[in-house]
C-alpha cells in the first residue's frame, strides 16, 4: 500500500501575526482551506493508498482540525502532537506505528501544491527503478532545499543551501518504508540538522551513500506553488 504522510505540525505564528483567524492548514486559498487543495491533488493518485496526517494538539483541540480531515479522507489516520517537534522529518517519523516496513511511502508538505498529474510522477519513478525520489523546480534561492542531478538521478542533496538549480518541491518518495526510517534514523544519528531542525532532504544523501537510486522528476517553475508565508499566499491569490 502507498502510505502518504502530510506534517502539518508547523508553527502558524506568520498567519495569525498577519491577521488570519485559523492555523494554516485551514487558511482559504482562492475559497478552499489549504489542506483540502493538497488532499485533492494527492487523492488523483491511482491505487491503494492512505492518508497520514501529523497535526499540531491544539489545532484539533481549539479548531476541530482532525475532523476536517476525516472528512476529506474518511480513512486516514490523524496524529496529534502535544509538543513540538525539531523539524518534518521528527514529525514524519510519528507515524512509523501507522506504517509497514513493504509500504511505499510518498512524505509531502502541507503548504503547497504542484500543477501535475501525481499519477505520471509515481509511474516515472516506477518505471525508472527508483527507491526514492524527489520532485523539483528551477531556482536559486536558498529558502529551498536542492538536489543536485546526474542524467536524471540524484547524487547530492542540501537544506536550505543552492548547490544547483534544481530546487526540491517537498515531495518525496520511498519505495520502501523500511529503508526510509532506516536512513532517516542515520541521517539523525549523525546529527545532519539545519539551525537544530531535521529535514526530509538530507535523508536522500543517506540513500546515496548506500548506493541506491533516488531519481529525479523535473516541473516548469509555474507549476509549484507555495503558501509558506502570507506574502507568498497573496502572491498567489493575486494571480
Amino acid at each position: 500500500m502507498l502510505k502518504i504522510v502530510i506534517p502539518l505540525a508547523g508553527s502558524s505564528e506568520q498567519f495569525y501575526n498577519a491577521g488570519y483567524a485559523y492555523p494554516k492548514p485551514l487558511i482559504d486559498v482562492k475559497g478552499t482551506p489549504m489542506v483540502q487543495l493538497v488532499v485533492e491533488k494527492v487523492s488523483a493518485i491511482a491505487g491503494n493508498r492512505q492518508l497520514i496526517f501529523i497535526v499540531r494538539e491544539e489545532d484539533a483541540r481549539k479548531y476541530h482540525l482532525d475532523n476536517t480531515l476525516r472528512l476529506l479522507s474518511p480513512d486516514c489516520e490523524v496524529i496529534r502532537l502535544k509538543k513540538d517537534t525539531r523539524g518534518g522529518l521528527c514529525s514524519v517519523l510519528m507515524a512509523i506505528d501507522k506504517v509497514s516496513g513493504e509500504d511505499e511511502l510518498l512524505v509531502l508538505n502541507g503548504d503547497q501544491v504542484i500543477d501535475e498529474d501525481f499519477t505520471r510522477i509515481m509511474d516515472h519513478w516506477k518505471a525508472t527503478g527508483a527507491e526514492a525520489g524527489v520532485v523539483t523546480f528551477k531556482s536559486v534561492h536558498p529558502r529551498w532545499s536542492y538536489a543536485r542531478i546526474a542524467d536524471g538521478e540524484v547524487v547530492q542533496t542540501a537544506e536550505k543551501n543552492p548547490i544547483s538549480q534544481h530546487a526540491i518541491a517537498g515531495y518525496y518518495y520511498f519505495a520502501r518504508a523500511s529503508v526510509f526510517f532506516e536512513c532517516a534514523f542515520s541521517a539523525i544519528k549523525n546529527d545532519v540538522q539545519t539551525d537544530g531542525n531535521y529535514y526530509i532532504s538530507p535523508v536522500m544523501n543517506e540513500y546515496v551513500l548506500l548506493g541506491r537510486k533516488v531519481m529525479n522528476y523535473h516541473i516548469a517553475t509555474g507549476k509549484y506553488h507555495s503558501f509558506y508565508s502570507p506574502q507568498m499566499l497573496k502572491d498567489f491569490e493575486s494571480k
